[in-house]
C-alpha cells in the first residue's frame, strides 16, 4: 500500500497554523495568568487602604474603647459597616476586638464569633497587611490594619475583603476580548500560512520535496556523465559548480582543486565568464573560443554563455573540452568523408564500365568485350596500380587510388609523381593528417581547375626517414593578391559564405605536426601548395599516445 504523502503546501500551511495555534495559546495562558495575579494584586492593596481607612474612623474606634469584655451588639455600627460594604462592592468587612470577636459580619447571625481564616494575628499584634484565606464566605483576599487607642495601644482590627468567586466575573470579562482577539489572531496567522505556503510552492516553481531531491540527483548524475567540462559562476564571478570532468581537465593542466566561492579570475585569469557577465562577449563570439590554460601548454575549447532569468544576468556558464580531443574527432570524420568520396567516385566509374560490358554482353559481341576489357586493364587499372606500388602505407594507397577516380569523373587530370617510394607510415595519427592536408589541397586544386580550358593537378609526394614533402599544383586561376596572405584564416575563401575551413584545417594539423607550409600562385598561372611534415616526432606522437 503506498505511503500517504502530505503535498509541500499542506505542510507548510499546517506547520505554521500549529505554531500559530501553540504560540497563540501559550500567550493567551500566561496572559490569564498574569491577569488574575494583577486583578488579586490591585485588590489586595484596595482592601487594605479600605481597611486602613476604616480603622481610623472614630466610630469604629469608639465602638472599641467602649467595649467591656463582653460581645456587644451594636445594630448601629453593624448597619454603617453594611452600608459601606455594599457602597465599596466588597464581600465583607468585619470589626474585630482585641480578641478577635467580632463587632461586625455580612451575616448578622455571626456576630460575636471568633474570626475566621487564622491571619488575623499580625494586625492584633499592630500590623497592616494582605492575604488569602478560607473564611465563612469561602477563599477570599483579606486586608487588615490594626485599631489602636490614644497610648498606642492595639484594641482591635478591621478586616476587609473580597471573595474569589466575586472576581471570577471581572475575569471573565477581561478574558473574554482576550480570547476574542487571540482567535482574530488564529485566523489572520491560518489565513498568512495558506499565503506563505503558496508563494513557496510558486517559488520552487510547483515542485514537491521529493522532486526536488529527484532533479538533484538527477542534475548530479548528468553533470558526472557529461564528457566536457562545465564551470559555471554567480554574478560576481565566484564559483559555484564544478563537474567531476572539468575537475579532470584542470588537473591534468597543473590546476588544484576549484574552491567553491573563489573569485574565477583568482583560480583561472583568462576563462573570460567576468566578461560574459558584464556583457562584453556577445553570445556567437563566446562560442567555440580556444582557451590557453598556460599549463603544460594544453589548449582547450570553451564556450561561454551567460545564464539569465527572467531578463536579467545572474551568472555565467562555461563548456569545456581538450582541444586535442576535438581535433582527433575531426581527423577521423576527415578521413571518412575523403573515403566516402573515394568510394563514391569509384563506384560511379564502375557503374558505367559495368554498363558498357553488359550492353556488349547483350550484343554478343565478344571480341569487342574482350578488347574493352583489355583497354580496362591497360589504360585504367594498369596506371593506377602504377601509382600505388610505391606505397607502402594502404590507407594513403586506398586514399590515392579514390582521388584518381574522382578526377576522372570531375573531368580532371591527376598526375600523381612519386619522387621516392612512400613507406609505411606506422601510426594513425600522421595517416590522417595526411588525409586531411591532401584532401583539402587536391579538393581545392580540383575547383580551382573548374571550368579551365586545362583542367591538370598535379601531386608531388617525396619522402624519407624523417621528411615528407607534398606539393599540390593546378592550372587554375590563381589566388588574388589582396586575400594570399590571409588564405589559410578560418573563414576566408573565394568560393561565398559558409566557406574557409579547408585551408584553415590543413594549417591547424601542419603546425601541431611541427611541419611547414607555403603557397604560391600567379594571377592566371595556377597556385602551388608546398607542405613538409616530419615523420619522427609523428612516430614518437603514436608511441606516447600508445
Amino acid at each position: 500500500m503506498p505511503r500517504l504523502r502530505l503535498r509541500l503546501n499542506t505542510w507548510i500551511s499546517l506547520l505554521v497554523a500549529v505554531m500559530v495555534v501553540l504560540s497563540l495559546g501559550l500567550a493567551l495562558w500566561l496572559f490569564t495568568v498574569q491577569l488574575r495575579d494583577t486583578l488579586e494584586e490591585a485588590q489586595a492593596t484596595r482592601v487594605t487602604d479600605l481597611a486602613r481607612t476604616l480603622a481610623a474612623d472614630p466610630e469604629v474606634q469608639a465602638a472599641l474603647h467602649e467595649r467591656l469584655g463582653a460581645p456587644v451588639d451594636d445594630g448601629a455600627l453593624q448597619a454603617r459597616i453594611d452600608g459601606l460594604r455594599r457602597e465599596l462592592g466588597v464581600d465583607f468587612i468585619v470589626v474585630m476586638d482585641a480578641g478577635a470577636i467580632r463587632l461586625t459580619h455580612p451575616d448578622p447571625a455571626r456576630i460575636g464569633r471568633h474570626f475566621q481564616g487564622g491571619d488575623e494575628g499580625r494586625a492584633l499584634a499592630g500590623e497592616a497587611y494582605h492575604s488569602r484565606a478560607l473564611g465563612t464566605l469561602g477563599t477570599s483576599i483579606r486586608g487588615f490594619a490594626p485599631v489602636t487607642a490614644g497610648d498606642g495601644e492595639v484594641v482591635g482590627a478591621v478586616s476587609v475583603g473580597v471573595t474569589l468567586t466575586s472576581l471570577a466575573p471581572l475575569l471573565a470579562d477581561n478574558r473574554r476580548g482576550v480570547i476574542l482577539g487571540v482567535l482574530a489572531l488564529m485566523i489572520i496567522g491560518g489565513l498568512a500560512a495558506r499565503w506563505l505556503s503558496r508563494t513557496i510552492k510558486r517559488v520552487l516553481l510547483g515542485l514537491e520535496p521529493h522532486q526536488i531531491a529527484r532533479l538533484v540527483e538527477e542534475r548530479q548524475a548528468m553533470l558526472a556523465s557529461v564528457h566536457e567540462g562545465i564551470l559555471a559562476v554567480d554574478r560576481q564571478a565566484r564559483i559555484t559548480l564544478v563537474n567531476p570532468a572539468a575537475r579532470r581537465l584542470l588537473a591534468e593542466a597543473g590546476l588544484g582543486e576549484p574552491a567553491p566561492g573563489a573569485p574565477v579570475v583568482d583560480y583561472l585569469p583568462h576563462s573570460g565568464l567576468p566578461e560574459v557577465l558584464d556583457g562584453g562577449e556577445h553570445e556567437g563570439q563566446a562560442l567555440d573560443r580556444e582557451l590557453d590554460l598556460n599549463l603544460n601548454g594544453q589548449v582547450v575549447l570553451a564556450n561561454r554563455l551567460p545564464i539569465r532569468h527572467r531578463g536579467r544576468t545572474i551568472g555565467a556558464i562555461a563548456t569545456f573540452r581538450d582541444k586535442s580531443e576535438v581535433n582527433a574527432l575531426a581527423e577521423q570524420l576527415t578521413g571518412v568523408s575523403r573515403y566516402a568520396e573515394a568510394l563514391r567516385a569509384a563506384t560511379h566509374e564502375f557503374k558505367n564500365q559495368r554498363h558498357v560490358m553488359l550492353g556488349l554482353a547483350q550484343m554478343g559481341d565478344l571480341d569487342s568485350l574482350r578488347g574493352y576489357l583489355d583497354e580496362l586493364a591497360d589504360h585504367r587499372l594498369a596506371p593506377g596500380m602504377a601509382v600505388v606500388e610505391d606505397v607502402a602505407d594502404p590507407v594513403m594507397a586506398g586514399f590515392l587510388l579514390g582521388k584518381r577516380s574522382e578526377a576522372r569523373e570531375r573531368g580532371v587530370a591527376l598526375e600523381v609523381r612519386l619522387e621516392t617510394p612512400m613507406p609505411e607510415l606506422g601510426g594513425a595519427t600522421l595517416a590522417h593528417t595526411l588525409v586531411t592536408v591532401l584532401g583539402n589541397l587536391l579538393e581545392n586544386a580540383f575547383d580551382a581547375v573548374e571550368g579551365r580550358d586545362e583542367r591538370r593537378v598535379t601531386l608531388t609526394v617525396e619522402a624519407d626517414e624523417a621528411l615528407v614533402a607534398l606539393h599540390v599544383q593546378d592550372t587554375g586561376g590563381g589566388i588574388d593578391p589582396d586575400i594570399r596572405e590571409r588564405v589559410f584564416e578560418a573563414g576566408v575563401s573565394t568560393k561565398g559564405e559558409r566557406r574557409g575551413l579547408g585551408l584553415a584545417a590543413v594549417r591547424e594539423r601542419v603546425e601541431a605536426a611541427g611541419g611547414r607550409l607555403a603557397v604560391y600562385s600567379e594571377a592566371g598561372r595556377g597556385t602551388l601548395f608546398e607542405v613538409e611534415l616530419p615523420l619522427g616526432q609523428q612516430h614518437e606522437s603514436d608511441a606516447e599516445s600508445e
